[in-house]
């Protein structure tokens, strides 16, 4: 059983990047391999909520959305071994810093291509931007500061298979 044995000395980690890179998918897929701890912030607001993401930004607006994101990550317990984040999350540098405080942060770089393959399969994502920008505005405003407060960047156009060697080496660093 050796697959059991990396999680023993793997250190928490945060996903971060925009909607449709990968976050959840791999943070899920990661928790599952190593049987750790996994939360999805997105799924944490539509939980206290009650609503999903794009019910709460048409009914309070992005800001909510945004500040919801906050309050959640800096909610989570320390012990969190995988967070996946809302897209959004760098908005907050209050957030960022708690994060960085006991996990690394892995920025999930994917293409803008994949990522518009993705998120225009009908799904309403509830973004938290304002209703007038497009993705492409949205991908080139945040990247900047998903470079800005990740500590590692990763090739989110690799197969998940590649992608849990790759955090997993990162990880233990």
């Amino acid at each position: 059983m050796t697959d059991s044995l990396p999680h023993l000395k793997m250190n928490n980690i945060s996903l971060i990047g925009m909607a449709g890179c990968g976050k959840s998918t791999l943070g899920k897929a990661i928790s599952e391999k190593y049987n750790l701890s996994f939360v999805d912030t997105d799924k944490l607001i539509e939980a206290n909520w009650q609503m999903t993401l794009e019910e709460i930004k048409k009914k309070h607006g992005y800001e909510r959305v945004r500040k919801s994101e906050e309050e959640v990550i800096l909610e989570l317990d320390k012990s969190t071994q995988v967070i996946s984040t809302g897209g959004s999350a760098i908005y907050s540098e209050k957030s960022m810093k708690y994060l960085k405080s006991f996990s690394k942060i892995l920025y999930i770089n994917t293409p803008l291509k994949t990522i518009l393959e993705r998120i225009n399969k009908g799904q309403e994502r509830g973004l938290a931007v304002p209703e007038n920008l497009s993705i492409e505005e949205v991908y080139s405003e945040r990247e900047p500061l998903y470079e800005q407060f990740s500590q590692h960047s990763i090739d989110g156009s690799k197969s998940i298979d590649e992608l849990i060697e790759i955090v997993l080496n990162i990880s233990n660093e």
